[in-house]
């Protein structure tokens, strides 16, 4: 079983229905400091979305979309539903006052905290990140890692001689990628061996680099190339790989976002201390110590008249 405090490759970090403020000035600074980060904006394609992440941390924000109490029940859901017990949870909230956030902190398992969000937003990164190291969301890389699996959007090239070889990566991150090359090239790719001019295309995205071969293994015939780039690699090809794996990040969880199917629970019950269940109504009830003066004098006049009228068919 993955470490649960601390996975070993971290967490995903989702953000269900942030506000502007987040996304605008919290988001982008998580992303520059290598948390992989996502923005789900409606709450019925959350779980749908967080049972395909185990060991996710999801930030809810709760002022708006459903009630406080909806949004209680929704975290409370999740756990009694073991395909999501892997999931650590926070809270956001602006307007949250102190009795819904001890209410919220005392009865549900909220790992990432009830965060109340500051007017300044700097703040508010360093807190969301402090809880994001508590709960090792950036594991042991310190980088996001991204998978190509067969794709062959991102290939390399490079010459050796007079000879121009190329060959496709299997991932790819900051720090350097791994690659398939054919068994044939297995001697020029010998650990510790700096390969200059590398060049490498990343659908609209190209740079050439220095490459320092790491490891290299036989792999079904071929050869598993592990690569560092160069120490002296420029900051303008860490940007163009870094915005390539959000780019292509972005692009996947979109696609999955128009494919699930969505979760359909009513969450707006609530659920009492004894176990009984009460829809919660657009407007509460009127209670009896809520009626006015002038109509509650007019159901005792009534009243009295009635019991008149009674007394003086019962002398006659």
């Amino acid at each position: 079983m993955e470490y649960r405090e601390n996975p070993m490759f971290g967490r995903r970090v989702f953000f269900l229905n942030p506000p502007l403020s987040v996304e605008n000035s919290v988001i982008p600074v998580l992303k520059d400091k290598e948390y992989e980060v996502y923005i789900i904006r409606e709450y019925n394609t959350a779980k749908p979305i967080l049972r395909n992440h185990d060991n996710a941390i999801c930030f809810i924000f709760v002022d708006d979309v459903l009630s406080m109490d909806a949004w209680y029940n929704f975290i409370k859901s999740f756990e009694n539903d073991p395909s999501l017990q892997s999931i650590f949870l926070g809270v956001l909230s602006i307007k949250a006052k102190p009795k819904e956030q001890e209410r919220f902190m005392m009865n549900l398992k909220l790992p990432g905290g009830f965060v109340i969000l500051e007017k300044q937003m700097n703040n508010n990164a360093e807190t969301i990140e402090g809880i994001l190291n508590i709960n090792g969301a950036r594991g042991v890389r310190k980088c996001i890692r991204l998978e190509l699996d067969d794709s062959n959007d991102v290939n390399g090239y490079f010459t050796n001689g007079t000879m121009l070889y190329s060959f496709r990566l299997v991932n790819i991150s900051e720090l350097g990628f791994a690659a398939m090359v054919p068994a044939k090239m297995g001697a020029i790719f010998q650990p510790g061996k700096v390969i200059p001019n590398v060049s490498i295309t990343m659908k609209r995205f190209s740079f050439v680099c220095s490459i320092v071969v790491y490891k290299a293994s036989m792999v079904k015939g071929s050869v598993l190339v592990v690569a560092m780039l160069h120490p002296e690699t420029s900051a303008v090809v860490k940007k163009k790989i870094h915005d390539f794996l959000y780019d292509t990040l972005e692009l996947r969880h979109r696609i999955v976002l128009e494919n699930i199917a969505r979760d359909m629970t009513d969450y707006n019950v609530r659920v009492r201390a004894e176990g009984e269940e009460e829809e919660i109504a657009e407007a509460e009830e009127i209670e009896e110590s809520e009626i006015s003066p002038a109509v509650e004098g007019e159901e005792t006049a009534e009243t009295s008249e009635k019991v008149e009228n009674a007394a003086a068919d019962s002398s006659s």
